[in-house]
């Protein structure tokens, strides 16, 4: 017997058996992972280990611990189905999910709007269009609330101050209007203390000299989500409110929709939610019924559906089971098996 032939041999099992319970830990890891759920799964025994759904998942939900034994974590997963319609051999089992939102809730700051790369969220056409009025004391209520929406109020003089060469030195006037303590005689003039003052603009009636230097704000339009919270937290009432006052619904356009979710973490207010769609099965078309008129076509938000002269085809690979084609089919020829 050939002895480099025989502990080659050897080596070669050696390894193999090594390799094996390496690539056997991971899955048994995954298989006690409980963020795995059964409604979102892999059919193991239809799945051929292609790769083709790792790459189409933007959100890394696709788990593959020893190949061709995938799955997915529910915990990263959005529904929104693309590992689906990718997916050759159909062994990615997944409920299909709506998004909508609830008017109620919604302050319509437009947050959710940056985030929709298919442009699918559609915000009421607010007309109303927001103003500081010169009476503005400065007090800043507008800039917190502002802060979390456009940041489009900010300040443009950001404390109260004394103009010395007005100021007479008559503190007893203008401290009489301060319930805070924050205006004190330094050097034979007035002072503000900035820590103090809280900017309610009761001072500046009491001094005869016009010598206090409001705090100021300024609004950008160009930024303002017309959201409303600097009109609500505007306690003196002096930002005002002008044009329409009633305005279209916002809506999630579900033909555009991808269900990617990315709007779900930015609208503050909770006012989007989601729906398991009512179309989870493959829509089919009735060759007998269909008239190929193309009222299914320009609905389609994954161009699944393949049309010519006579006929017309989804390609369930493509198609996101939204329902829509079956909804605009003035024949009926389309139906959710």
């Amino acid at each position: 017997m050939d002895l480099k032939k025989f502990h080659r041999r050897d080596f070669i099992k050696t390894s193999l058996k090594g390799s094996a319970i390496l690539l056997a830990s991971p899955l048994f890891q995954a298989c006690q992972d409980k963020s795995l759920y059964a409604a979102f799964q892999v059919i193991k025994s239809d799945c051929t280990g292609c790769g083709v759904c790792l790459k189409s998942c933007s959100y890394d939900a696709i788990i593959l611990p020893e190949l061709s034994s995938y799955s997915i974590a529910v915990s990263k997963c959005t529904s929104c189905g693309l590992c689906k319609s990718v997916c050759v051999p159909e062994a990615i089992s997944i409920a299909s999910t709506d998004y909508y939102i609830n008017t109620t809730n919604c302050n319509q700051c437009g947050k959710c709007v940056a985030v929709c790369n298919s442009g699918a969220i559609v915000l009421g056409s607010n007309s109303d269009t927001y103003s500081i009025s010169s009476s503005c004391v400065g007090c800043g209520a507008c800039v917190t609330a502002c802060a979390s929406q456009g940041k489009a109020i900010s300040y443009t003089v950001q404390y109260y101050s004394v103009n010395t060469s007005r100021c007479r030195g008559c503190v007893e006037k203008c401290s009489s209007g301060c319930a805070y303590g924050a205006i004190t005689k330094v050097n034979g003039k007035s002072s503000i203390n900035t820590s103090k003052c809280v900017k309610c603009g009761k001072c500046l009636s009491k001094c005869p000299n016009s010598a206090i230097t409001k705090a100021q704000v300024s609004l950008d339009q160009s930024k303002c989500t017309k959201c409303g919270k600097c009109y609500e937290a505007c306690t003196y009432s002096y930002i005002k409110k002008s044009g329409s006052t009633t305005n279209e619904t916002p809506h999630i356009v579900q033909t555009t929709c991808i269900r990617c979710g990315k709007c779900l973490p930015v609208c503050e207010s909770n006012a989007i939610y989601t729906e398991k769609s009512a179309y989870t099965g493959d829509p089919e078309i009735n060759q007998e019924i269909c008239t190929s008129c193309g009222a299914c076509t320009p609905v389609c938000p994954s161009d699944a559906i393949i049309q010519d002269i006579t006929t017309a085809e989804i390609d369930q690979q493509k198609c996101y089971k939204c329902g829509r084609c079956e909804e605009d089919c003035p024949q009926k020829a389309i139906i959710n098996t």
